[in-house]
């Protein structure tokens, strides 16, 4: 079967040779990598990733059926030797599109792709330089490390995950504060009646729950509010810009709220605790 201006589409063309795809660790469905040809080979064969395989309903998407098919590439019949796995070419953010690898010839321009395995980067990118200067001698080489690349197209995502982390931390913090006020004003300002009640025979335990269940019960309020609003700002505006992301897991939002819960309920707790130990004769006596 051939693909041709009845089914066209824009296709992402990388030009490699047989070293490319067993360098960077592609796996190979089906099929098999290119092999080494002169260099005024006419070119015959093409490679594949299982996207195309899919958009195109190339052996309806099964990377065994779709080999000795023939696709059009750039008015150019080309057979279809190999499939591999997709893989992501640019960030998660983008979808994985429909990939050909055509072979490619070092005489022609393009990129070279080098795994070094040393801990001298100096000597090796001096010997690097050495040789590149007997090929070129007039432009100067523009090597960088995939590390690097990957590290810099993610950049902006790490600001990002910086900024919310810290706003998060800010606004816990000024959270918390709050809780502290309330919970020492409070706890003040019934410093009278709990003394009483200590006196006709309340139990500490009881004392505790009576100063502390008010707040637990606004921060079960708060929680209702709070975790379905955070789920949907998630799921729907921050990673729906993201092609592939996982969901957000109900664990981790409960974990979120678990520790907001551990420190408001320290907080309250050593206030209460430290009102409902206070000797009601010191505090009745000046009444």
């Amino acid at each position: 079967m051939k693909y041709g201006k009845s089914d066209s589409a824009t296709v992402m063309l990388n030009f490699i040779n047989e070293h490319y795809l067993p360098m960077h660790e592609h796996k190979i469905l089906a099929g098999i990598n290119f092999a080494p040809r002169p260099e005024n080979a006419e070119e015959s064969e093409v490679i594949v990733n299982e996207k195309a395989l899919k958009h195109f309903d190339i052996g309806g998407g099964d990377p065994a059926k779709a080999l000795g098919e023939v696709i059009s590439i750039e008015n150019k019949s080309l057979t279809i030797v190999g499939v591999v796995e997709d893989f992501h070419y640019e960030t998660v953010e983008e979808e994985i599109e429909p990939m050909a690898f055509r072979y490619f010839h070092y005489g022609t321009n393009g990129y070279v792709n080098a795994k070094i395995a040393t801990q001298d980067w100096s000597s090796v990118m001096a010997s690097i330089e050495t040789a590149w200067r007997k090929i070129d001698k007039v432009h100067p080489l523009e090597a960088t490390f995939y590390e690097d690349q990957i590290q810099e197209a993610y950049n902006q995502f790490s600001v990002m995950i910086k900024v919310i982390g810290f706003l998060a931390f800010l606004a816990i913090s000024i959270a918390s504060m709050g809780l502290f006020g309330m919970v020492v004003f409070t706890t003040e300002t019934r410093l009278k009646e709990i003394s009483i009640r200590k006196v006709l025979g309340a139990s500490e335990g009881k004392l505790v729950f009576l100063l502390s269940k008010g707040f637990l019960l606004l921060l079960s309020l708060a929680a209702l509010i709070a975790l379905p609003i955070t789920y949907l700002f998630f799921d729907k505006v921050v990673l729906s810009n993201f092609a592939y992301h996982e969901p957000v897991r109900l664990t981790e939002i409960l974990m979120g709220f678990l520790i907001i819960l551990i420190i408001a309920f320290v907080m309250v707790l050593s206030q209460t605790l430290k009102v409902a130990r206070t000797n009601p004769a010191e505090v009745l006596k000046n009444e």
